[in-house]
């Protein structure tokens, strides 16, 4: 179960320099198809923090063709607690309700600015606790047991504005954060994704995925994950799904899953985006921003997947 104490910094479990602890922080403007993400990742035993902004609008093959891209590795450790940190490329985040909401400002002074709150509409998902996920005792996949030693995912509100090239836009959207500690390899984030829909009608799903290893446009397994319907939560117990790609990049997904209850949730997704990701240099992600079907209710939401 997660605790007001899981928003400060964790004391690491071993001297490893891999040891990491993460936010995660993803919102979107629909009728732009524009994606913005926030990632932080931070390595106590190294003295050292990577930060990535991304933002894209369509479909490249390079992480260097996106929209825009700030990505640093060697920032340096912040001197404040993990629930109210500023970073050395702009970045601030501050959580103004334990475990629950956030501001998330940024500013590179060049142009590009976020100046957003997210909001929890539940509390956090522990995937470890068996209360809430059915599948804490058997996932099998490459993260659970350590760089996701630790780890929640939550559905939120996304409100406030974004600047980019001279523009301001309003957002407001329903996406996904999460936090997770435990020791984090460069190298270990294989055949996994992490996916979110949200739509129209008050449903979220959210759900990490195992690939098959030899075949990346099969989604075979659930590893965790949830269906939100307004203040309810329900946590899945499998699913399967199918992807149409060109290259690596997304283009359609059909998916099933199947809550605790016994409820079948079959929706399908068309990519708006679609583009590599590299928050690190070792790892090439696939990242999409799609619009979701869920039995004629229109959806937005997010797709990160490293199939290798």
């Amino acid at each position: 179960m997660i605790t007001e104490k899981d928003m400060y910094f964790h004391t690491p479990t071993s001297d490893d320099h891999y040891w990491a602890e993460t936010n995660y922080f993803g919102f979107y403007i629909p009728e732009k198809a524009i994606h913005v993400n926030v990632y932080v990742l931070t390595r106590q035993n190294a003295g050292v923090v990577l930060s990535s902004i991304t933002v894209t609008d369509g479909f490249s093959n390079s992480p260097h063709l996106v929209r825009y891209s700030n990505n640093q590795v060697h920032l340096p450790f912040p001197k404040s607690d993990f629930d109210d940190y500023t970073l050395g490329n702009g970045l601030s985040i501050k959580c103004t309700k334990p475990v629950m909401d956030y501001d998330i400002k940024f500013d590179d002074e060049r142009g590009v600015k976020i100046d957003v709150q997210y909001k929890a509409l539940m509390a956090p998902y522990d995937i470890h606790d068996p209360e809430q996920d059915p599948l804490a005792a058997t996932a099998d996949d490459t993260v659970s047991a350590t760089a996701y030693a630790g780890h929640w995912d939550q559905t939120g509100r996304v409100t406030g504005k974004f600047t980019i090239d001279g523009k301001t836009y309003d957002v407001n959207c329903v996406s996904s954060m999460d936090h997770s500690w435990g020791e984090r390899k460069e190298d270990q984030f294989v055949n996994f994704c992490w996916l979110n829909a949200n739509f129209d009608n008050d449903v979220s799903i959210h759900c990490l995925w195992a690939i098959n290893p030899d075949d990346p446009n099969d989604y075979q397994a659930i590893a965790h994950g949830y269906v939100r319907e307004g203040d309810q939560v329900y946590g899945l117990v499998k699913g399967s799904g199918k992807l149409r790609r060109d290259g690596r990049l997304h283009q359609f997904m059909d998916l099933q899953v199947e809550d605790k209850r016994g409820k079948v949730h079959n929706f399908t997704g068309s990519a708006f985006t679609s583009n590599p990701w590299q928050p690190w240099p070792f790892v090439y992600c696939t990242q999409s921003f799609l619009r979701w079907d869920l039995d004629g209710v229109t959806g937005w939401g997010e797709v990160q997947d490293v199939s290798m």
